[in-house]
C-alpha cells in the first residue's frame, strides 16, 4: 500500500476546500467506531475457535507482520487468524462488554506505549493483564454476531481501534484520533500543520 505524503494529501484538501477547517477547528472524533467484521461460521464468535478479523477501512484481514511495536499487518485473504479467551470462564457466545483476550496468528495484542504508531504490541504468552479487550457500541449481555460490523474497544486506552491511513507503523488507530472523509479513515497528524 503506497504512502500518502502530506504535500499531496494538503493538495487534496485544499482541492475539496477541506483544509482550512480541518486545520482551524477541533474535530468532532468518536470513541466508539465500528471498523472491523468477525469472519467465520455459526451465529456468534465462541471462545477458542479461529475467525478472521476483517478491517472495513483497509479492505483486509488483520494478520500477523514482524515489525517494531504492534507486530501486525494486513492480508488479502482469509487467515482464520483470530481468536479470543474470555476473562471469565463462562461458555456460549461473546456478549457486548465482555472482556476478552485477542490472539491474531501468533501472539496476544496488548496496550502498550510506542513511540511512533499505534499503541498497541503483542505477546506470545497469554498473562492475567492481556484481557484488555470488549465488543461495545452494542446493546449489554447480547451476543455478537458473526460477519456483522463490531466496534473492538481497548479497555486500557478505553477507546475503539480502526483501520486508519497514518504516516508511521501499521494502519490502525484510535477512535478519538482519526477524521473520515468519502469512506475512509485518516490519523489526524496525516495533516501538516501550518
Amino acid at each position: 500500500m503506497a504512502l500518502i505524503s502530506n504535500q499531496n494529501l494538503m493538495k487534496f484538501f485544499a482541492f475539496m476546500g477541506l483544509a482550512t477547517v480541518l486545520l482551524s477547528t477541533e474535530l468532532a472524533l468518536a470513541k466508539e467506531m465500528q471498523g472491523w467484521k468477525v469472519e467465520g461460521s455459526g451465529t456468534g464468535i465462541v471462545e477458542g475457535q479461529n475467525y478472521s478479523l476483517y478491517n472495513l477501512d483497509q479492505k483486509g484481514y488483520l494478520g500477523y507482520q514482524d515489525r517494531r511495536g504492534a507486530n501486525l499487518g494486513w492480508d488479502k485473504s482469509p487467515n482464520q487468524g483470530m481468536k479470543l479467551k474470555r476473562k471469565s470462564p463462562g461458555s456460549g457466545a461473546i456478549k457486548c462488554g465482555e472482556p476478552f483476550a485477542l490472539f491474531v496468528e501468533k501472539e496476544w495484542i496488548i496496550y502498550e506505549k510506542q513511540t511512533t504508531g499505534i499503541n498497541l504490541s503483542s505477546r506470545t504468552q497469554l498473562a492475567d493483564d492481556r484481557y484488555q479487550w470488549k465488543f461495545t457500541n452494542c446493546q449489554a449481555n447480547d451476543v455478537i454476531q458473526l460477519n456483522q460490523p463490531v466496534t473492538l474497544t481497548n479497555t486500557v486506552e478505553n477507546d475503539s481501534v480502526v483501520g486508519c491511513k497514518r504516516v508511521w507503523g501499521v494502519n490502525l488507530c484510535w477512535a478519538n484520533t482519526v477524521f473520515s472523509f468519502r469512506g475512509s479513515n485518516y490519523h489526524k497528524d496525516v495533516v501538516p500543520r501550518p
